[in-house]
């Protein structure tokens, strides 16, 4: 009997000490956990715009300059602010992206797809892969554009499911675009289809809150003219704009945060003439962070250049 007792208890112990070590290991998942889904706080710069009916160009023209064969961007106080960048597709060919990485190049933006122009199926770029693996290898920092031919709000929802899925595995740094433009086709979907400017405002938006939804940073690329005759530019205040300007001296009508300021350039790495970009924001700062935040609730603002002890996690 007592040879029992002495067995029962000692189960008892034993399973005391299981049950305690199994505890141990619960609460150890349980922190792992809730450090994995710690929300994470990004804050994003907060640009001095000039506004009117619409945002307005406020930079000074003759603070861009042309330093080691490439657009740089000084502010008032003599800070240089800008970031040199090329956008590539498939008509590059092949590129050297450790030769790319070694330029004073910091960013590239990839044409990731398009839709066709007359049956308007979704297609990826043939280089897309290829190229984005080679810039995140590279450290390039790295964003994307997709051509788009949507003429309802849901088909441009479908472009940016689209490219999120294309982009998925990819470390994105710089912004998501819609490129939005004339193409000379007559057949051609956006052409034939008769589209009010707020019908191809709305087109933009739907694409860019799909694409914000996703945790990335959405962008417009349009021509000045495009915007002046196919775009309500009131409707689209909140979204940074990509500004195609073949001229040696800005005078863009819009606020805009990159210039693609010549479709000839040079760059090292990428054999022939190729589009060449200046950046007025650093969008790797944040960008990254901004995905992170939306995945986990994090808290999303922005700061100015007084807002005190302000960490981009």
């Amino acid at each position: 009997m007592c040879i029992l007792i002495g067995f029962i208890a000692g189960m008892i112990v034993i399973h005391e000490v299981d049950a305690k070590n199994e505890k141990i290991k619960t609460d150890a998942l349980k922190e792992e956990i809730r450090e994995a889904k710690k929300p994470v706080n990004v804050y994003f710069p907060k640009r001095n715009i000039k506004y009117g009916e619409i945002p307005r160009n406020s930079y000074n023209p003759d603070n861009f300059v042309i330093e080691d064969g490439f657009m740089a961007y000084y502010n008032e106080n003599g800070e240089k602010i800008s970031h040199v960048g090329v956008d590539l597709s498939y008509h590059n060919n092949k590129v050297d992206f450790k030769k790319l990485a070694d330029s004073p190049v910091e960013f590239v933006m990839l044409r990731c797809g398009y839709r066709g122009y007359t049956e308007g199926g979704l297609i990826e770029d043939e280089r897309f892969k290829e190229y984005a693996k080679a810039a995140n290898e590279n450290n390039l920092k790295l964003g994307v554009y997709f051509f788009t031919q949507a003429i309802t709000e849901q088909e441009a929802i479908s472009e940016a499911d689209y490219v999120i899925k294309l982009i998925e595995n990819y470390d994105i740094s710089y912004p998501v675009a819609f490129d939005i433009e004339y193409v000379e086709d007559e057949e051609a979907r956006t052409n034939t289809a008769e589209l009010s400017r707020e019908d191809l405002s709305k087109i933009c938006i739907a694409f860019c809150e799909r694409i914000k939804e996703a945790g990335y940073y959405p962008m417009i690329y349009a021509s000045e003219n495009w915007l002046r005759r196919k775009l309500d530019v009131s409707m689209l205040k909140e979204y940074d704009l990509w500004a195609p300007q073949y001229l040696d001296e800005n005078d863009f009508l819009y606020d805009f945060t990159i210039w693609q300021y010549t479709d000839s350039g040079n760059a090292p790495g990428v054999e022939g003439s190729c589009d060449l970009n200046v950046s007025m924001v650093d969008y790797a700062k944040f960008v990254p962070s901004l995905r992170e935040a939306i995945k986990t609730n994090g808290e999303i603002g922005e700061y100015s250049d007084n807002t005190p002890n302000i960490t981009i996690q």
